[in-house]
């Protein structure tokens, strides 16, 4: 398994309530719902990029 680093964000209160609520329904960690967005994100802007139409750097 790969090693984890523990990092600070700062949220709104609705960001916060989202995740809380994403995480409940799936029965996941807080912090594994956020790795799957950022995990899902960069697999869509590597996507573009690879079709020429990317604006992630």
């Amino acid at each position: 398994m790969a090693r984890k680093r523990r990092v600070q964000v700062s949220f709104t209160e609705q960001q916060i309530e989202k995740l809380e609520i994403l995480a409940k329904e799936k029965g996941f960690s807080k912090s594994a719902i956020l790795a799957l967005a950022l995990e899902e994100y960069s697999r869509k802007e590597l996507d573009k990029k690879n079709n020429g139409n990317s604006t992630f750097a």
